[in-house]
């Protein structure tokens, strides 16, 4: 129906004659009335009689959604204050509650696995990051964290494979350079060993470990003053940084270069 040429007839007239064979007192409408009478009209036609009820069910969608979010957010918040106060089966309560709501939400399974981890429950904490990195493996830290987790296992060659993905996504983290740098020194490979502490000191000067463990690897590629000199350097960091166990162990091994 032309709703236009609808309004444009009642400029011209403004009543509606009832055709009969008496005449009928003619009834005014306004323009503006037929106007909103057709378009009632044109919704009814097309089907949309309970329009009323399909916006209320949108809006009664969209605060469950809301509802959801609120929800989440509140288990995943106190499963995180769980965790840094050390309650770790609260943490665990909290961050599956969070999964149960949401089985989308990527972190929650990352920092269940680290509180599983803790707990000592180290297969189930692999499975929840492996979790993790399906649903977004775009993300370092799932990788470093699974990573770690492996290298407890002595699966060297995953953990190389979980570093070598993380530091592929973000190549400045001295921690992950480190991390891999000590398992090719335990798979004695000390040249690529070397590369990573050397990598993990460029990012981090004051990484104390990095120095240590590259004396510790010039020390096996017989270079004994590069070694020496990152004991020494291991040495002041450590006492810096009143890592005293640390400062002993590095001092010990300056001892064992001049015997």
């Amino acid at each position: 129906m032309d709703i236009t040429a609808n309004s444009s007839s009642m400029e011209e007239n403004n009543s509606i004659q009832l055709k009969n064979t008496s005449p009928m007192p003619t009834i005014p409408l306004l323009p503006t009335q037929l106007v909103v009478t057709t378009i009632f009209n044109s919704i009814e036609s097309l089907g949309f009689t309970n329009i009323a009820g399909v916006f209320s069910g949108e809006q009664a969608e969209s605060r469950q959604e809301a509802n959801l979010k609120v929800s989440t957010k509140k288990f995943y918040t106190q499963g995180l204050k769980n965790l840094e106060q050390q309650d770790l089966h609260g943490a665990i309560k909290n961050f599956t509650a969070t999964i149960n709501i949401n089985p989308q939400f990527a972190s929650a399974y990352n920092d269940r696995g680290v509180t599983r981890y803790k707990l000592g429950d180290k297969q189930s904490a692999i499975e929840d990051l492996t979790t993790a990195i399906e649903l977004n493996p775009y993300r370092a830290k799932y990788y470093s964290n699974r990573g770690f987790m492996l290298t407890r296992l002595k699966d060297y060659t995953g953990a190389i494979a979980d570093y070598n993905s993380a530091l592929l996504l973000n190549p400045n983290v001295a921690q992950s350079y480190f991390n891999r740098g000590a398992i090719r020194l335990q798979m004695q490979n000390s040249l690529a060993a070397l590369a990573d502490f050397e990598s993990a000191i460029c990012l981090d000067s004051a990484f104390a470990k990095a120095y240590f463990n590259r004396g510790l690897t010039r020390y096996k590629l017989r270079e004994v003053q590069g070694a020496f000199e990152d004991f020494q350097k291991a040495a002041g960091l450590f006492k810096q940084q009143g890592r005293m166990d640390s400062y002993q162990d590095a001092v010990s091994q300056i001892t064992k270069l001049w015997c």
